[in-house]
């Protein structure tokens, strides 16, 4: 049989042509402003000198009190608008004197660089010595002439994200950034923050010159931190968690779903994602400008349409948005790339009989293909059958037909299905994470051999709940997820490795008393009853299957943009 050949991917316009300079020739020059030797070098060796008097006014008044402070200062120097600082001339690792971190801010609609610098005791001339002799003799005129102002560093000169995002008089969950990648500057640091009572997490990250530890601060906090710790090279606003949003007034919740529509920029892509489920309430503000009434079919119409349960509706909220709490903290545009259809396949009390679950779902795709042929679609279910599943990986009827469905045995016409591998419950399983996950079987029809069957890890480590101070979370930080199933115990050598993907499913905590889902650790959706309120937490391989089809459609756009 003759090999199927498909196009290749190009890349274009990946590559810039520059003329070769060799290394003697040098590249392009450093632009500084031009200045008055002495008159410039007597205005930043004035400044440089104010704010050693203030360091040690600040450092005297601490002494005097039994406070700790510091040893060496902190320095922000700022470019001339529209010019650069010569950066790498404001670091000496001999004399211990380090770049910290260097920002550029729109002063104006010009653009101003800033960097921060740590000077340590003892190295106070440094600085000085090179303004005298740029002064005295025009030495050092690129980095000299590049400072347009010096002063001591406040807290905004460490933080980077917006400045909107910092804290105020309570404490938030931020980043701290360490210069340093030792033991002794971790440990140094964290007898600071108990002194100033500042919350850690035990968890540490190691890179390169850096350490990153989350802690719990207020803003008068972080200035002490700056007051008191020589290692501070940054602060970033860590990631708020579910928590915050459902927690919010309903009218709360309403003005942040407000913000996001207004957002929304909606592509006409003639694509949909079909939501086969329990139904979609497509009333909710978030869901209904990607879903018409007509989208929304059930098997069996005696059942109506509505969403009985929520799941659906949380489903179509993930879909619709990947990181629904990213979507809203953010205040870019939001392109959506896709529609939303639902196929309701789940009565609204009782069950399907087990023998008619392909059936169904081959009749539900049927209806959504008669409703809109011309319509290219994407099928996405996170519906199982626990109690019916095999757990060896042989195939059922339900599997087979979707088999049928995805491959276009019957009318030539292949589809992309996603399917939810299925879930882990019961105290006894949590508890035992991950031994359970491993003897957990993947569940009907997760065994489908042409279906994307999506499994669930997590990134979700971090909590904000007080009520949850003596808890511990069951999954590492980017583990398996504690609800994800597995194929481990299947033949390999008969059946597919199952699943395929694994993305966001939520994490759980544990105490003394067993494991439990909280806010903190879960994925942000929409609830079903918006009347109610806006937002849900939802999680487990449903949250999974449902980021998979959102994220089909942003890898689809980039093979749209690269395909030639």
């Amino acid at each position: 049989m003759a090999e199927e050949r498909f196009k290749n991917l190009f890349l274009q316009d990946t590559a810039e042509r520059i003329d070769y300079k060799s290394p003697s020739s040098g590249g392009a020059k450093f632009r500084f402003p031009e200045r008055n030797f002495v008159e410039h070098g007597r205005r930043i060796q004035q400044k440089l000198a104010q704010t050693w008097d203030h360091f040690r006014d600040v450092q005297a008044q601490r002494t005097a009190v039994s406070l700790p402070v510091r040893e060496g200062v902190y320095l922000e120097f700022e470019s001339t608008p529209d010019f650069d600082l010569k950066i790498k001339s404001l670091e000496n690792r001999r004399s211990k004197i380090r770049l910290l971190n260097v920002r550029n801010v729109d002063i104006d609609g010009k653009q101003v660089q800033r960097a921060t610098v740590f000077i340590p005791q003892g190295k106070e001339n440094y600085f000085l010595n090179k303004v005298l002799k740029y002064a005295e003799e025009g030495r050092n005129k690129e980095l000299i002439s590049s400072i347009e102002d010096v002063k001591l560093a406040i807290l905004e000169s460490f933080w980077q994200d917006e400045t909107k995002w910092m804290p105020g008089d309570d404490p938030v969950w931020c980043e701290i950034w360490l210069n340093g990648d030792t033991r002794e500057t971790e440990e140094s640091f964290r007898e600071i923050a108990v002194r100033l009572n500042i919350e850690l997490k035990n968890e540490t990250l190691y890179f390169p010159e850096r350490i990153v530890i989350l802690g719990k601060a207020n803003n008068q906090q972080l200035q002490d931190l700056i007051i008191c710790s020589e290692n501070i090279a940054e602060f970033r606003r860590a990631s708020e968690t579910a928590r915050f949003f459902v927690e919010l007034e309903n009218k709360d919740q309403s003005a942040w779903a407000e913000d996001l529509l207004s957002r929304l920029h909606i592509v006409d892509a003639a694509v949909s994602v079909c939501i086969l489920d329990g139904g979609v309430n497509n009333g909710h503000p978030l869901i209904s400008p990607l879903m018409n009434d007509e989208d929304s079919q059930a098997f069996n119409e005696d059942w109506g349409v509505s969403d009985d349960t929520g799941h659906g509706t949380g489903m179509a909220g993930i879909v619709a948005f990947g990181d629904l709490q990213k979507a809203l903290e953010s205040n870019q545009r939001i392109e959506i790339l896709h529609s939303l259809e639902s196929l309701k396949i789940l009565p609204p009390r009782g069950q399907n009989d087990p023998e008619l679950y392909g059936a169904i779902t081959s009749q539900s795709v049927s209806k959504a293909e008669i409703q809109a042929p011309a319509r290219k679609r994407i099928l996405c279910m996170a519906v199982t059958a626990p109690e019916f599943s095999r757990r060896d990986g042989s195939p059922s009827s339900w599997s087979g037909a979707i088999d049928e469905i995805t491959s276009g045995y019957l009318d030539e016409e292949k589809r992309l299905f996603f399917v939810s591998a299925g879930n882990l419950s019961g105290q006894e399983n949590f508890k035992n994470y991950p031994n359970s996950n491993q003897t957990y079987c993947v569940e009907d029809p997760g065994q489908a051999w042409n279906a994307i069957t999506v499994g669930a890890y997590t990134e979700k480590s971090n909590l904000s709940d007080p009520s949850l101070r003596d808890c511990h979370i069951v999954a590492p930080k980017g583990g398996l997820s504690p609800f994800s199933s597995t194929s481990l115990l299947w033949d390999d050598k008969k059946w597919p490795i199952k699943p395929e993907i694994l993305l966001e499913g939520g994490n759980l905590v544990k105490d003394s008393l067993g494991c439990l889902e909280c806010d903190d650790l879960s994925v942000l959706t929409t609830y079903y009853k918006p009347a109610e309120r806006h937002f849900r937490i939802f999680n487990a391989t449903s949250a999974a299957t449902a980021q998979a089809a959102w994220m089909e459609r942003q890898v689809s756009l980039c093979v749209m943009c690269f395909a030639v």
